[in-house]
């Protein structure tokens, strides 16, 4: 995948993905929010490897039928990511995929007819990170790709984050500047999105959003590896 973003480091999972940083403040509650000022550009490509023996199974829905359910999504409500515990503040399955993402993201999700975006949003029990992570289902793997390139992170051209309730530290998370990271694998597009609970927008520095990023887009990717392992 080809990614230009504010700042870029690669992560490869699965199928190959990318984590990138975002920085954003400052949108009204009904959109995912707006772009900052982002630290210094750095663009790079990456090819995904060929799938290993087994995934293809994730490549369409006539080899992988079962409806994802929000319970096998997110199985737990506590989860460990970087060191730290987080907890589920709220979960959402929205059949109407761009209602869950934005600009000409959401309008691809359309076009490649996207079935459903689970999402949940956790937060660690200090209450000082929230993250939204979740998985978005299209009918085939080319599908799944062709919408991923609609994303444009330095225009904030990707998936909403999902509010917590109020008080639960998570209802910041769809205003405040984070770190996202994410990938393709099969049919499926898996996301992250790591914020500072009290909206603050993170330096280019930071060290810890990344990794609490780059390690619920892993949490979450198991999901994917399970119906792998069951098939």
């Amino acid at each position: 995948m080809l990614v230009t973003l504010g700042a870029l480091a690669l992560a490869g999972v699965a199928t190959g993905g990318f984590f990138a940083f975002q920085a954003v403040s400052g949108a009204p509650p009904t959109t995912a929010a707006a772009r900052s000022t982002a630290p210094p550009s750095a663009a790079t490509a990456q090819t995904p490897p060929p799938d290993a023996a087994g995934t293809s199974i994730l490549n369409s829905e006539q080899t992988d039928p079962q409806k994802l359910s929000l319970s096998e999504a997110f199985p737990k409500k506590k989860v460990g990511a970087a060191g730290t515990t987080f907890t589920r503040v709220k979960a959402d399955m929205e059949t109407t995929c761009e209602k869950a993402a934005t600009g000409e993201f959401a309008d691809a999700l359309k076009e490649q007819k996207c079935s459903r975006v689970l999402r949940a949003t956790y937060v660690d029990s200090k209450r000082r990170y929230a993250v939204t992570t979740g998985i978005a289902v299209l009918p085939d793997r080319n599908a799944a790709a062709t919408a991923d390139q609609a994303k444009n992170l330095s225009r904030n051209i990707w998936f909403r984050p999902l509010p917590g309730p109020e008080k639960s530290g998570g209802e910041r998370v769809h205003i405040a500047g984070g770190y996202a990271s994410g990938l393709v694998w099969g049919r499926y597009i898996v996301f992250s999105y790591a914020t500072h609970a009290d909206g603050h927008t993170p330096e280019a520095k930071d060290k810890t959003l990344p990794k609490v990023s780059g390690a619920f887009r892993d949490q979450t990717s198991l999901v994917l590896e399970r119906r792998i392992t069951k098939g």
